[in-house]
Formats: structure tokens, C-alpha cells, sequence
């Protein structure tokens, strides 16, 4: 069925249907109204957005990208998406990548392509190493101004990118500083780090904080104590077991995320030794489940919701593109709870 067929149902013109479905300043009769709202249920009706999008050149859709939705940390931050577009009358399209470059190609391409009128693309970005060494290609490195460019698609950045857009991120260096140097103010001395992925911004980042927290306190950085994880626990796990039974004898360990902290509390346990008697532990995000485990995970907290509906309001508010120079930046906050306490020689 097509708005012709309604207007023959009703008795009507096609420009009276399209100012029924579409209100003008330009009134509709009650009883004509009703003929045409009872001839689009009758024969089962429903508009083509795509092409009511072309004449209004807007969808009222926003893509919303995220590297991993199985993260507790995501959640938040898509509900804080979905709350400011809801508020706003858009829709969100949700698109998971796994952290998969091909999939992220794909994703951008489709939602440029179907007209979403904004992206918001969670997730750091992707470089050469922390040294600036050659590294894998990031997702982020697709994120191409010549994408979006042709068809005025805006974009807004979630974590820290080296890219030409408006971002919402935290001061990942200083919150990682201020997690290490709260082990170090507890007299640690040998404190690890289990990293995400080395190629990305914000464990590049976090690795930074922990190395100028060390450097502050006259602490040797031992690249032994650095293990590269990918954000799960599994690795996590993995990290904590060859820290140990490697000999490298941390008695802290700082956490690049929540769920890989949660793996090396497991690979404690399974070891023998005891949070916070034996090794203390500091995570990354303080996700829900961080408050609950016995003992608590001391952890960053990082106000993820906020930081969706930042975003979207960015978006919406069509952000002047210099602000791609200055991003938005929220705090965060060290959560001190169970597990850290001095070190046993101390």
C-alpha cells in the first residue's frame, strides 16, 4: 500500500494524506482527518521513512558503536545514550564490533549510508604502541573524515581518538596515577600492571599514569611487571598466574579494567594467597558487581553513564567543530574499599 491507495480510500488528495502524516500550518479538517486515519488502518498503511527522510533530510536515528557490549562497562553508557536520544525524539541503533575492524567498516558504512543523522562511536582509539612502535589497525583508525564528509553524517567520540571530532573522555593518566600511588602511599613497592591492549589510546594511557606514579615515589618500573591482557577476565587471570609463578613477586597490582582485576582475584585464590594480606588489588570502571565481591574491589570509577548522555547531547546540540580540539572531559574517582593494605614487610 502506498499513500495513493489511502487517498482513494479516503476520498481525498495525496497532498491532504501528507498533511495528516505530517502536520503543517496548514489544518486538516477533523471529520477528513478521521476519514484518512480510519482508510491508513483499514488497508494497513505504514509510511516509508527512508523516503520521508530524503524530503526532511533527517531520520531521527543515531548509531551508537561500542568495541565490546558484553563489557559491564557499556551497559551505562548506552543507557546514557539512549536516555538523551529518547528525550530528544531519535532512535538508537546499537552495533557491537567485538573489537573487529572489518565489522566497524561495515557498521559506519551502513548507518552513513541509511541516513542515521549522528554516530556515537564509543570505545578508545587505536595507535602504533605505547612507545610508538608499529601496532595492529585499530578500529578507530576507519573513523575516515572522507566517510561521513559527502553526506554530513556528525560524529562524536567516546575515549580518547586522534581524529578530527567532538569527545567525551577522562583523564585516564591521572586516574591511574592516583590508583598506583595509592598503592605506593601504602608502602608497595613492586606493584604490576595487566594492561588491555597495548595499541590502544586509553591503555596507553593508563600504563602512562601508572609509570609517572612510580616515577613520582622513586619506584623502579620493571617491564616484567607489565602483562597485556584484552580486558577480560580470562587474561586477567592468565597475567596474575605468570606474575607469580614467574617470580616477579608483586605485592600490588593495578588493574587496566574491573573484569580483569575480577581474573586476578580468581587466580589469587586459586594461588593461595590472600586480598589484601598477600597481594593488593586495584581495578578500573567500578562496574556493579566491583561493590559486591568479598572483599570489595577497590577500584576508578568512572561515571559511564554520564559520560553516554554527554555524547548524545553533543550530537544533538551539533557541537562547533573546533571543539574537536577542546574535548569534554568528566572526572573520576578513586573508590577505596577491601582490597588494598600494606604490604606484608611493611
Amino acid at each position: 500500500m502506498n499513500i495513493r491507495d489511502v487517498a482513494a480510500a479516503a476520498g481525498v488528495s495525496v497532498a491532504t494524506v501528507s498533511r495528516v502524516l505530517n502536520p503543517t500550518s496548514d489544518p486538516v479538517r477533523p471529520e477528513t482527518r478521521q476519514r484518512v486515519i480510519e482508510a491508513i488502518e483499514r488497508l494497513g498503511y505504514r509510511p516509508n521513512d527512508l523516503a520521508r527522510a530524503l524530503l526532511q533530510r533527517r531520520t531521527n536515528v543515531v548509531g551508537l558503536v561500542v568495541p565490546d557490549i558484553s563489557n559491564p562497562y557499556y551497559p551505562a553508557v548506552v543507557r546514557g545514550v539512549e536516555d538523551a536520544a529518547s528525550a530528544a525524539g531519535y532512535r538508537v541503533v546499537l552495533c557491537n564490533t567485538d573489537r573487529d575492524v572489518e565489522k566497524m567498516d561495515a557498521y559506519l558504512d551502513t548507518l552513513v549510508k541509511s541516513r542515521a543523522d549522528g554516530i556515537v562511536v564509543a570505545g578508545g582509539g587505536m595507535g602504533g604502541g605505547p612507545e610508538g612502535q608499529g601496532g595492529r589497525k585499530g578500529a578507530a583508525g576507519t573513523l575516515s573524515p572522507q566517510l561521513f564528509e559527502p553526506y554530513g553524517t556528525k560524529i562524536v567520540l567516546v575515549g580518547r581518538h586522534d581524529l578530527p571530532y567532538p569527545s567525551v573522555q577522562i583523564d585516564n593518566v591521572g586516574a591511574a596515577r592516583e590508583a598506583t600511588r595509592h598503592l605506593t602511599s601504602l608502602g608497595h613497592r613492586r606493584i604490576a600492571f595487566i594492561a588491555g591492549p597495548l595499541v590502544s589510546h586509553t591503555v596507553q594511557d593508563r600504563l602512562a599514569g601508572y609509570r609517572a606514579a612510580l616515577a613520582e615515589d622513586g619506584v623502579p618500573a620493571e617491564e616484567g611487571l607489565v602483562r597485556e591482557g584484552d580486558f577480560q577476565e580470562p587474561s586477567g587471570y592468565a597475567a596474575t598466574r605468570a606474575l607469580i609463578e614467574d617470580g616477579q613477586g608483586p605485592t600490588g597490582i593495578v588493574a587496566a579494567n574491573d573484569r580483569m582485576a575480577f581474573g586476578a582475584m580468581a587466580a589469587l585464590a586459586d594461588l593461595g594467597l590472600r586480598v589484601p594480606e598477600d597481594v593488593s588489588l586495584v581495578g578500573f570502571d567500578d562496574v556493579s558487581i566491583a561493590s559486591y565481591l568479598r572483599p570489595a574491589l577497590t577500584t576508578v570509577a568512572v561515571p559511564s553513564y554520564r559520560i553516554g548522555h554527554t555524547a548524545m547531547t553533543m550530537l544533538l546540540e551539533d557541537a562547533d567543530p573546533s571543539a574537536a580540539e577542546r574535548p569534554h572531559v568528566l572526572p573520576t574517582e578513586l573508590v577505596i574499599r577491601d582490597t588494598c593494605g600494606p604490604p606484608r614487610t611493611v
